[in-house]
């Protein structure tokens, strides 16, 4: 704060070494999304005119009080400094007004979404394996008059079907066998997962179109668009998803 307030008001002599002071300004410009480099040129402008001036007045310094007249170089030094010190004041208090503004903005886009009351669940495990948010609040499933293929829902109920699950971009699932958990988290892009042995597979999946499911071997595609939730689709051999 104290190199700031030097900086706004043209006490150039408070600041550490040139190479410092332009860090500062450099950095300042940068957190308000200034241009940085034309900040650094215009503040070296500025401060060679005050070097030239307070070289000078070190130069026109009395080596004694006797017959110390002051009237005239602190004229001299007010015409100059001080204007430059006014105009960096006022462009500092300018941005730093604006970055105060957009942070305020951030602030209330965000409020709504911090303030929501999270959605009760009730489910046994650790709370790390708890639905995220997004996924638990769903009530989307799929489109309607979507169904399995025919070679599914017409065939009689039998155990060891195997279900694949191929995924092309991140996304959260969860996969029950039978009833069962058998997984539930965050899966990266170009990772695939096999489950066999179940009859009925359960599935929840949170961006439903990067995620092409196949079972014993057909494929059903995908269960969803691209970051559409599906929650709770059951592909079970004796009724309909």
């Amino acid at each position: 704060m104290r190199h700031i307030a030097a900086l706004e008001s043209g006490r150039y002599e408070q600041l550490p070494a040139g190479v410092f002071s332009k860090g500062f300004v450099k950095v300042i410009a940068l957190h308000l999304g200034l241009d940085a480099e034309r900040a650094v040129a215009a503040f070296r402008h500025v401060h060679a005119g005050w070097e030239e001036d307070w070289a000078k007045r070190q130069r026109q310094a009395p080596t004694s009080t006797a017959g110390l007249r002051l009237s005239t170089p602190r004229r001299a030094v007010s015409s100059s400094t001080t204007l430059r010190g006014i105009a960096i004041a006022l462009v500092l208090a300018a941005v730093t007004g604006a970055a105060a503004f957009l942070r305020s903005r951030g602030v209330e886009r965000r409020g709504p979404a911090a303030s929501a009351a999270p959605v009760a669940r009730t489910e046994s495990g650790p709370a790390s394996l708890a639905l995220p948010p997004m996924v638990a609040a769903a009530t989307v499933a799929l489109p309607a008059g979507t169904s399995l293929p025919s070679a599914f829902s017409s065939a009689a109920p039998s155990p060891g079907r195997t279900l694949s699950l191929t995924f092309r971009d991140e996304c959260w699932a969860e996969v029950l066998v039978d009833g069962k958990l058998v997984v539930r988290g965050l899966f990266p892009k170009g990772s695939r997962r096999e489950f066999s042995n179940g009859g009925t597979f359960t599935l929840t999946l949170g961006n439903a179109g990067a995620v092409d499911v196949v079972v014993d071997g057909r494929s059903l595609g995908v269960l969803g668009g691209d970051h559409e939730i599906v929650k709770n689709y059951v592909i079970d051999a004796a009724r309909k998803g």
